[in-house]
């Protein structure tokens, strides 16, 4: 999942699983496919090799000791992007990764769940994102919000995200 606007993307390592649970679905080696995929994404596509902020699990990432930073599966990822020249940045503290933005330059939020970096992302862009499933063998690109199921027949539904998603893939093909 990779929530993209021109100005900047995000994706979440996971995705819809209790808070409880992330730390337990993050490895060293879905960190860096994940990158790995969104590079490739960025160079086909976009013609362009992204700048990359990667969050850290810990809020403020200053709580390791050196023995856990060495340990660190965020920390482990991305020395092995760097090592790969991948253009990544981080671990980025995760509470002020959106300020850092200008700083930064960065093209894509790469966060540890799912609420650490659309919840920002959606505040700062609403409906002017759309969602595109990485890793498949074709381009998978619809409205980044989902279906709307609760708004059907009240006309009250805003078709930006499903006519940027349009206009995407006219634009990639």
């Amino acid at each position: 999942m990779l929530i993209y606007n021109k100005n900047l993307a995000v994706c979440p390592i996971t995705t819809h699983i209790p808070l409880n649970k992330v730390s337990k679905n993050i490895n060293k080696s879905i960190i860096v496919k994940k990158v790995l995929v969104i590079d490739k994404f960025y160079k086909k596509f976009l013609k362009k090799k992204p700048r990359i902020g990667i969050l850290g699990i810990n809020p403020h990432n200053f709580n390791f000791s050196n023995k856990s930073k060495k340990n660190d599966v965020v920390v482990l990822a991305i020395k092995k992007l760097i090592k790969l020249k991948i253009k990544v940045k981080g671990p980025v503290v995760a509470d002020s990764s959106f300020m850092m933005l200008k700083k930064y330059k960065f093209d894509v939020i790469v966060g540890m769940y799912h609420d650490q970096v659309l919840t920002p992302f959606k505040a700062l862009y609403k409906f002017d994102a759309i969602n595109i499933t990485l890793g498949l063998p074709f381009i998978r690109v619809s409205p980044d919000h989902g279906t709307g199921v609760n708004i059907i027949g009240k006309n009250i539904a805003n078709p930006m995200s499903l006519i940027e998603s349009i206009k995407f893939f006219k634009k990639i093909n």
